[in-house]
């Protein structure tokens, strides 16, 4: 584990100064500054994982981390406001509604009215494609295509630099520019790779896939107004005497592979996200290599983040693809399931999930095909099977989930089962499996109803 954080850490660019946190000398002017001055923060909040909201709507990310620390040590006064987008940022500071802004890169346009300080973590510009895109070596393969970005981002301003014969399109954020990427209307799309790297993951962008990244890192910083020099001081002697163990531990938080034993969550995903996109560019060069990367992205796109199985978009995917076959379908329901989240927590009620999946998977063979359809509801797709062959499986799968130990309690499950048709369409078979799982329910629950005895 600790040779993965350390790869990590090399490959993303992190410099790491030498010299071990200690006293800082602050001129009059410095002292006077932090005694008379509270400080306006401003930062957009749509650069996930630099500056983002979690899940209790608090700012949080990479650059709040890297401000809290130096805030804390400096013992600045401050209050922190966010802004609708980067361009109200960039306006807040020129017109000194403004003092500081957390989160961005050197940009020689801007010293009219901002300052930068030194450059706290630096992260490579990554390219965003349709999944069937090939490798992109370096921007100079933009060049004459339409690619997203977000307008005034830091890598909007670096790559226009370098590369002024590709066809920005300018938009609000990154979101959006993965939006038009996805619709088709723009070749490629651009930001830095966690944040290309995150939105795909979090958005189910089963379509996109990071095709390359530029020979150009984005090389985040503090923006100041161009008045408060002092606080531009302050904050670089404090950037210089943050130490490695500081890194580390934002780095760690935000951007490494935390692994938990009871099942596999949200920020897993995340997390082995962003290992598997940084560890597949690294070998870039290699286009095997490559593919393999986009292979595990594309797996995650369609997996459920919990439970392991396919997710609701995969499942329709593969109901479209039997649509024209013979096929029957078997939907369940845990029993009782809210009452489980609600006696023992909803802890206990993802382990129950996370159970019953293993138990369902180690009882189908390879033909079958399962998805988790939404709550406690799985979807079970029985390929080549009657009606009556997937009512044996389905009473087989409900005697393996009554008969296994949960340990918190006897859990079981009910099961509606209906069979393809000629004159029916895939709603109309779902619609009938879910009536006779309805069915199933009525009846008193933990048994199996076909939709043909109804």
């Amino acid at each position: 584990m600790n040779k993965l954080i350390l790869f990590f850490l090399l490959l993303i660019n992190v410099s790491i100064a030498n010299e071990a946190f200690d006293y800082i000398k602050l001129t009059p002017k410095e002292e006077a500054f932090l005694r008379n001055t509270e400080i306006k923060v401003i930062t957009s909040n749509t650069w996930a994982p630099i500056n983002m909201y979690n899940d209790e709507n608090q700012l949080a990310g990479i650059a709040i981390d890297f401000w809290n620390i130096i805030k804390q040590r400096a013992g600045i006064k401050s209050e922190t406001v966010t802004a609708k987008n980067w361009n109200h940022v960039l306006e807040s500071i020129k017109n000194k509604e403004a003092d500081i802004t957390i989160g961005t890169s050197f940009d020689r346009n801007k010293l009219k009215y901002a300052n930068f300080t030194n450059s706290y973590i630096s992260f490579p510009i990554a390219f965003a494609t349709l999944f069937d895109k090939r490798f992109i070596p370096n921007a100079s393969f933009l060049e004459g295509k339409k690619v997203a970005v977000g307008e005034n981002y830091s890598a909007h301003n670096i790559l226009k630099e370098h590369y002024p014969k590709i066809d920005f399109v300018l938009v609000k954020n990154t979101q959006e520019a993965l939006e038009l990427l996805s619709a088709g209307k723009v070749e490629a799309a651009v930001d830095i790779l966690p944040t290309i790297a995150h939105l795909i993951s979090v958005n189910g962008y089963y379509n996109l896939k990071i095709s390359g990244t530029s020979e150009y890192d984005v090389h985040v910083s503090f923006m100041i107004r161009k008045d408060y020099k002092e606080l531009q001081s302050i904050i670089n002697k404090h950037i210089a005497l943050i130490t490695p163990e500081d890194k580390k531990n934002i780095i760690r938080q935000w951007l490494t592979v935390k692994f938990d034993k009871t099942f596999v969550g949200y920020e897993y995903l995340f997390q082995i996200l962003v290992l598997i996109v940084l560890i597949g560019l690294f070998y870039a060069f290699k286009q095997k290599d490559l593919k393999k990367y986009n292979e595990e992205l594309k797996k995650l796109s369609i997996t459920d983040r919990l439970t392991q199985l396919y997710n609701r978009r995969k499942i329709d995917e593969l109901l479209n693809e039997v649509k024209n076959k013979k096929f029957s379908l078997i939907l369940l329901d845990i029993d009782h399931f809210k009452e489980i989240n609600d006696i023992h927590g909803h802890l206990e009620g993802d382990k129950v999930l996370v159970e019953i999946s293993n138990l369902l998977k180690n009882s189908l063979n390879q033909n079958d095909e399962i998805g988790r359809w939404g709550g406690e509801e799985f979807l079970i797709i029985c390929k080549n099977t009657s009606e009556k062959e997937a009512y044996i499986i389905a009473s087989r799968l409900k005697k393996a989930i009554e008969d296994h130990d949960f340990k918190i309690r006897k859990i079981t499950a009910s099961f509606g089962v209906s069979e393809a048709s000629k004159n029916l369409d895939i709603k109309n078979i779902l619609a009938k499996a879910d009536d006779a799982l309805y069915k199933a329910k009525q009846q008193g629950r933990n048994q199996v109803v076909t939709a043909s005895s109804l």
